[in-house]
């Protein structure tokens, strides 16, 4: 008799584990196709695509359409490698600031949070109190 209870409690505990994995699985799938949707919109081609696609344009508004949309898309690009360059040229200065006033050990943890293990960006949703390894800032600003 307990046997029977230790495999029924045995098939129902694994077939939850499978269903957990399935589903985690599942939407991570679901949440990089709209990533992937959303990072083409970055590139020339992708601006003009969903451009296009959003306003279904009749043959003839395609062609008065396109050049605008091309000299747009170009200019979409530009902001974006101008927005990263400010960004960058921000943190370096913030960074110039910062420094001098942490320890080493703090110069240390934010470079890891910055820069952890290789990776370019942390993937983990809930993070370590700060001080441990491990932390990342809240994704939300707690800033008023």
């Amino acid at each position: 008799m307990k046997s029977l209870n230790f495999r029924t409690i045995l098939v129902l505990v694994s077939t939850l584990l499978i269903g957990f994995a399935i589903g985690m699985l599942t939407a991570v799938q679901i949440r990089n196709a709209h990533m992937k949707k959303f990072r083409s919109y970055a590139t020339r081609e992708g601006f003009s695509y969903w451009t296009l696609h959003v306003i279904n344009p009749t043959p003839q508004q395609r062609e008065q359409l396109l050049p605008v949309i091309k000299r747009y898309a170009n200019e979409n690009i530009t902001l974006r490698k101008k927005y990263r360059n400010d960004f960058i040229n921000l943190m370096k200065e913030f960074k110039n600031e910062l420094y001098p006033l942490l320890t080493q050990e703090q110069k240390d943890r934010l470079e890891r949070m910055s820069h952890p293990k290789g990776k370019r960006y942390p993937s983990k949703r809930h993070s370590p109190k700060p001080g441990s390894r491990n932390f990342h800032p809240p994704q939300k600003c707690p800033c008023p």
